[in-house]
């Protein structure tokens, strides 16, 4: 039988939650028997989508001009369209579950803020985040009960869901399907000979850590300069990206630390022959993820990973033979590792990661659209 079922996320304009709107559009469209509608910010941002026979995009452009408008639209514009429209299934991709008038109804919830501790630093550089902190765990628990399913990116994540809103009902969806193991892999390294070059992909936030690294390296160009002089770590941004980038740059300027280099965004082509040629290992000291995709990255392409010891990093990474981890907060840890993968000294070792089975977990965007699909069929 025929399923209709609503996409709605009028929130979604960039980055990687729009690439997921992007991939659950293509991914249901594949479905036989499925019809989709899409509530969006913007058709434009969908164009490889609107010649489809079994899509519909609506747009609502004022949305995201206030809290109030987004607010208005979930829980009093929704449940008008669920009337009118009267689907199978109503899938809000962007956090808050929705007041619908609908069989069944699912959230993904994907905005990682309530689950970090916010500090001053937060507050000064990225008060918005900071704001998120404070306030999103209310808006992720505004009728959650209803939803058949809460979908996450990672277990630890489900285990939280249920601890603060006594919700069983979760479905874990890995947003990246296995990526392809890049064989062969040959890498120099960069700078003059001996150098050993660690890749930081990230956008300046709060929450990305970047203090750890400029606290170890300052620690290693005060007490062991050779080794400092031998390591180099490379950081996606420049000034003028945001108030907290243009702190760290400033920090590394004050301190004299050269070694961090600030080589601005990447492209994906150029990330790519980064992880293939130039970098000897990726350092991901993240406070904060709901995946951590360079990790996922970084093992496609057989590169080491130091990373921040975190529930996260050890779910993204999985089994993986060249894994280092570190405590996110101690400096003097990570110079310490520092020094001895500079040595040569093998400081990686093999990470597992084992799946709980209490979790419906989904390893593919396909996998996620059947198990949605199949709970509908379920009275």
């Amino acid at each position: 039988m025929d399923k209709l079922i609503v996409l709605s996320g009028v929130n979604m304009v960039e980055g990687g939650i729009l690439t997921v709107y992007r991939t659950m559009i293509a991914t249901f469209s594949r479905f036989s028997g499925v019809k989709l509608i899409c509530l969006v910010h913007d058709t434009v941002l969908f164009q490889e989508f609107t010649g489809l026979p079994n899509v519909e995009f609506r747009e609502y452009r004022d949305i995201k001009t206030s809290w109030f408008k987004r607010l208005k639209f979930e829980f009093l514009t929704s449940y008008r369209l669920s009337q009118e429209i009267k689907p199978d299934a109503w899938i809000c991709l962007h956090d808050m579950s929705a007041r619908v008038a609908t069989p069944a109804q699912f959230v993904y919830c994907h905005n990682p803020s309530p689950f970090y501790q916010s500090s001053a630093v937060d507050l000064k550089y990225d008060r918005t985040f900071y704001l998120f902190t404070k306030f999103y765990r209310f808006l992720y628990g505004i009728n959650i009960k209803a939803n058949r399913y809460v979908i996450v990116q990672q277990q630890w994540i489900a285990r939280y869901f249920q601890k603060t809103y006594g919700v069983n009902n979760m479905m874990v969806a890995r947003p990246v399907a296995e990526m392809n193991k890049q064989d062969n892999v040959t890498r120099d390294t960069t700078g003059h000979a001996g150098v050993k070059s660690l890749l930081y992909p990230a956008f300046p936030r709060t929450f990305k850590n970047f203090s750890v690294l400029v606290e170890a390296m300052d620690k290693l160009k005060q007490h062991q300069p050779s080794v400092y002089e031998r390591i180099e770590i490379l950081l996606t941004f420049d000034k003028g990206m945001t108030r907290f980038g243009d702190f760290i740059i400033e920090e590394c300027e004050k301190r004299q630390l050269n070694n961090i280099r600030f080589i601005g965004l990447q492209s994906k082509q150029r990330l790519d022959e980064m992880y293939r040629h130039d970098a000897d290992a990726l350092i991901f000291p993240s406070k904060l993820e709901t995946w951590g995709l360079p990790l996922s990255e970084a093992k496609a392409f057989n590169v080491p990973i130091l990373s921040a010891d975190l529930p996260y990093a050890h779910e993204t990474i999985g089994d993986y033979d060249k894994v280092a981890f570190f405590e996110p907060d101690n400096a003097t840890q990570l110079a310490e590792k520092l020094t001895a993968f500079c040595e040569g000294k093998n400081i990686f070792a093999p990470a597992t990661f084992v799946d709980d089975p209490a979790f419906l977990t989904s390893q593919s965007w396909d996998a996620l659209a059947n198990n949605i699909l199949k709970s509908l069929d379920v009275k």
